[in-house]
């Protein structure tokens, strides 16, 4: 598997518009946010185990300069956590079939826009979801709002 780089740390958070206020007053940065519920913005494709619709009902900001992400499932988390790691790669099918000859469940392979991204199951690797995306733009969040050629 060529993993490229560790992209965007996302932590799960119990209110977003708060999460945003405080990360870029402590950062600096600016985040651009968007919400899924009730938006045809993810294209699914096959996984190891059955779609969950509490995917759609979740609202994520990431910041622009890419190495954060805050996310905000609805009903909202009572427990704050570090929730994922994004890995960028060159191949996500390859990455993905890598992933699964070592034991690794896929939970979830969409792509919102222009990126790709496979999220594998936690308990496979110390409760920590690992999440592979492919993309061809500038940053994560410039390939997730651009339309997809696909």
């Amino acid at each position: 598997m060529d993993i490229e780089r560790m992209e965007i740390v996302g932590l799960e958070v119990s209110d977003l518009d708060a999460a945003m206020k405080e990360f870029s007053d402590l950062l600096g940065v600016t985040f651009h946010r968007i919400d899924f519920a009730g938006k045809n913005l993810i294209r699914r494709f096959p996984a190891d185990v059955p779609p969950s619709d509490a995917d759609e009902t979740i609202s994520v900001a990431i910041d622009t300069s890419g190495y954060l992400e805050l996310i905000q499932a609805n009903p909202p988390t009572t427990h704050e956590r570090v929730r994922n790691i994004h890995f960028k790669v060159s191949d996500i099918d390859a990455a993905i079939e890598t992933m699964r000859s070592r034991g690794h469940r896929l939970v979830s392979y969409v792509q919102i826009g222009a990126m790709k991204e496979a999220i594998f199951g936690a308990r496979e690797a110390r409760g920590l979801r690992m999440c592979l995306v492919q993309y061809d733009a500038p940053s994560m969040i410039e390939a997730m709002l651009e339309q997809s050629s696909d």
